[in-house]
């Protein structure tokens, strides 16, 4: 069999190599998981995921939003956009180390002091795996790929070699970041002067960037405002923080099919609309995402007792909580990126903001009520919001029955047949 054709064939098609790199990152983030888990414990856990929010959130305020014109201006082929851009994020980059090292001086609290430091790496790892999304959607599976198996063999190395501290755990992070970085700046085959960054198209797209700091700064919150509630308003102990943050990583497997489609269309929609792609992208993904949930439903608890320990089955309940929301969250995903490709910047944030208002108020309500197991009820309820609010929208705008994000046309069944024939032949004779 001819290997290398055989793989150069099966990975013609944006979607199936992006949800085939994300399929071995399930197997080998499970491999790290097992490791993490144990290396760290439920309490230690707990206090990673705090200080993991933290610096979510402060490595989006932090970046501006900078990034998310980018597809709209590449889109209008005006000038040579990608070096532009670039040397804003690495002028950013150097304002934050400094400014991060001053703080990290000054503030007594560890927790503080690792956001500090950690935070400029975060913010141009977030800005250039963006561009590199946007520009070649295969390479950036292929740093994404690439981080998670170093992640795996240095938390490995650990768990047989280290002492059990959170640092090792914050270093895991600095690591990914630091791939990220190098492996797309070497894919664009630049390192522009950051000195040279024109300040004047910076302040253009400022009024952009800020409303989009503020929409991704929502949908960070959306998906971290639980744990900071819970460590810091409630006073939940980290351990019970440990046990939430695993059920919320199991659950994540479940976006592994709406975040491929999601990172595909981010490329197709910076050229056009490809709202038939959009649509047929929902369809798929409705139904592929099913049997994800379904698996991860059936071997979670297994899971978490041979990857993690009998300590940790108390996060089961939240995992099989929050795969209720996976569904409804992945029309925002998969709707979010034509929003943003067309500008609609407004639009977006307005619907998201409504539900990350609704995630904060149920957290009020539910955590004191039922601990981490309110905060996956908050959870699934704004995520519910969030995706019915765009698919609404969606369908409005472009007039498209409700039916044809549910159910196949004959003539697509017929297409999507003629594929998997395809492919099928294309296995037949690579083995040849």
């Amino acid at each position: 069999m001819n290997v290398k054709r055989l793989a150069r064939r099966l990975t013609d098609n944006d979607y199936v190599f992006t949800i085939f790199t994300k399929i071995m990152a399930v197997v080998i983030g499970l491999i790290a998981s097992s490791y993490s888990n144990r290396f760290l414990g439920p309490e230690l856990k707990g206090q990673l995921g705090r200080i993991s929010s933290m610096l979510s959130i402060v490595a989006v305020t932090a970046n501006f939003g900078l990034y998310q014109p980018y597809p709209y201006y590449k889109r209008m082929n005006k000038g040579n956009v990608l070096d532009t851009f670039l040397r804003i994020f690495l002028l950013q980059f150097l304002f934050y180390t400094v400014v991060g090292v001053a703080g990290a001086v000054c503030f007594q609290s560890f927790e503080l002091t690792a956001v500090c430091l950690l935070a400029p790496i975060q913010v141009l790892a977030n800005q250039l795996s963006f561009m590199i999304m946007v520009e070649d959607v295969k390479f950036k599976n292929a740093i994404f790929f690439t981080a998670r198996i170093t992640n795996t063999v240095i938390t490995i190395l650990a768990f047989y070699t280290m002492d059990r501290t959170i640092l090792v755990a914050l270093a895991l992070i600095v690591v990914g970041d630091v791939i990220t970085v190098v492996m797309a700046l070497a894919r664009m085959k630049r390192l522009p002067n950051p000195l040279k960054a024109d300040l004047r198209f910076m302040v253009k797209i400022v009024p952009f960037g800020i409303v989009s700091m503020v929409t991704t700064l929502m949908l960070t919150l959306n998906y971290r405002i639980d744990t900071l509630m819970m460590g810091y308003m409630f006073g939940i102990s980290d351990t019970e923080i440990g046990f939430y943050t695993l059920g919320v990583s199991l659950s994540e497997y479940g976006w592994l099919i709406p975040d491929a489609f999601r990172e595909v269309l981010f490329s197709r929609t910076a050229k056009d609309d490809a709202i038939g792609e959009v649509t047929m992208s929902m369809k798929v993904n409705l139904y592929l995402t099913f049997c994800m949930i379904a698996g991860i439903l059936l071997l979670g608890r297994p899971v978490i007792y041979l990857l993690a320990g009998a300590q940790y089955l108390p996060a089961y309940p939240v995992t099989v909580m929050l795969m209720a929301g996976i569904i409804p969250m992945s029309y925002f995903k998969i709707i979010g990126t034509l929003l943003l490709a067309q500008g609609k910047k407004g639009v977006y944030l307005g619907m998201l903001t409504g539900s990350v208002a609704v995630n904060i108020l149920c957290n009020m309500f539910t955590i004191p009520l039922w601990g981490k197991m309110g905060a996956a009820v908050a959870s699934v309820v704004s995520y519910t919001v969030a995706g019915g609010l765009f698919l609404a929208y969606y369908l409005r705008m472009y007039g498209i029955p409700l039916r044809d994000v549910f159910l196949f046309k004959p003539q697509e069944i017929a297409y999507i047949r003629g594929k998997w024939h395809s492919i099928a032949l294309r296995l037949k004779h690579s083995r040849r």
